[in-house]
């Protein structure tokens, strides 16, 4: 029996080794807590925690309210908590607007899905090749386009300020008509 109870420390005492070696990783925590046993640690760490419960007020809260938290947190509350099929009813039917607007719009896609569906369309992979040739000439156009409107814009500015000072020049020449025919209104006839 004694050997038996020895069996067991030295077992224990291995799993504990085994076990500070895995938490225990490198070298600076190994110097920490070499003179150190597992229980000197943890009784050390239950320590600082309480202390550190007594020093401020919401972790001792927590503390108490662990259980609490851990009952709120278990799939048996939640099973607990599940709805019952009379408010599985009421949401469903507090959102039945919501639910035949989905509706009408899954007919419509199906409505639409027949359109797409056609046979021309199932050809279009095929007709994009003839097309490109089409596209490019358009692309030609359109370039050839913006061109012609520049140089319009261009001859259309000219034209407005030839236009503006054709009109100052006519402006000027009547002022200047103007003034003769009043002088000469003015001089007496000799």
């Amino acid at each position: 029996m004694a050997d038996e109870k020895g069996e067991v420390l030295t077992i224990l005492e291995r799993r504990i080794d085994e076990l500070e070696s895995k938490v225990l990783s490198n070298e600076e925590d190994l110097k920490k807590f070499q003179n150190e046993s597992c229980l000197d640690t943890l009784v050390r760490v239950q320590n600082e925690l309480q202390r550190l419960s007594t020093k401020y007020y919401r972790i001792s809260e927590t503390w108490k309210k662990i259980k609490e938290l851990e009952n709120y947190l278990s799939t048996e509350f939640l099973e607990r908590v599940a709805l019952s099929d009379d408010v599985k009813a009421d949401i469903i039917i507090a959102g039945e607007n919501q639910l035949q607007s989905c509706c009408e719009k899954l007919h419509e896609i199906e409505d639409l899905k027949k359109i797409v569906s056609t046979e021309p369309l199932k050809d279009l992979p095929t007709l994009s090749s003839k097309m490109q040739p089409l596209i490019e000439v358009q692309i030609n156009h359109q370039e050839e386009t913006e061109h012609t409107s520049s140089q319009l814009n261009k001859l259309l500015s000219h034209y407005n300020n030839i236009v503006s000072m054709l009109s100052k020049q006519f402006i000027e020449w009547d002022n200047i008509l103007t003034r003769m025919e009043v002088d000469l209104d003015t001089k007496p006839l000799e």
